[in-house]
């Protein structure tokens, strides 16, 4: 029994001493390029049981997750499954309140995340990106900037309203090409009916 507390116990201080302390310093950056407010904006090494430090160091920001397709707005308004962090907005106050987001690494995959300030200006950043997919980090930024903040379901929900009233507008054209099909067969059959009504009196006369 001591033998297995034992190898239980050096296996849990093996990953304790093993887990990595990742920090992303947030708004430190000295130049006016917004995109570089994440330093640094890709983390590549993390593992599961590492843990990422945001530190606010200077101005007004967020740490917020979100999703590769929707890139400035919280993950959970987009998708209810993912319980993404975000830090709120820290202000730093010209560095005197530095404060920190701690995010531990519970699974391998890829965590998108963004500064509610700077992200439609490219403010963005990514944990575990696969660079040999297609969602990369400069793919997520250029997404961010054309989007400008907005959902990207958005306007495919207006493409689908748009697709409802153009099918009800083609339902509604071929009710009313049916109507007046059916109105034509009508008059046909007037005209057919009125024929055999006159054939009669046409025979009646010839007799006379």
């Amino acid at each position: 029994m001591r033998s297995v507390l034992s190898t239980v116990l050096a296996l849990s201080a093996f990953s304790a001493a093993s887990a990595k302390q990742i920090v992303v310093t947030v708004g430190g950056n000295t130049t006016t390029n917004t995109s570089a407010v994440f330093q640094p904006a890709q983390i590549t090494n993390a593992t599961i049981g590492d843990t990422i430090f945001f530190n606010f160091t200077k101005g007004n920001h967020t740490a917020t997750q979100s999703t590769f397709a929707s890139p400035c707005i919280p993950a959970h308004d987009t998708n209810v499954t993912i319980n993404g962090f975000d830090s709120g907005f820290r202000d730093t106050v010209n560095g005197t309140a530095i404060t920190n987001l701690v995010v531990p690494i519970t699974d391998n995959g890829t965590i998108w995340f963004y500064d509610a300030n700077t992200c439609a200006a490219g403010g963005v950043g990514g944990i575990n990106v696969n660079d040999s997919s297609t969602e990369t980090l400069d793919g997520f930024r250029r997404n961010a900037i054309r989007l400008n903040g907005t959902k990207s379901s958005s306007s495919a929900s207006g493409s689908g309203g748009s697709g409802t009233r153009t099918a009800t507008s083609s339902r509604t054209s071929s009710t009313s090409a049916t109507s007046g099909n059916t109105s034509g067969n009508g008059a046909e059959r007037s005209v057919v009916v009125g024929l055999g009504a006159a054939v009669p009196m046409i025979i009646a006369a010839m007799l006379l």
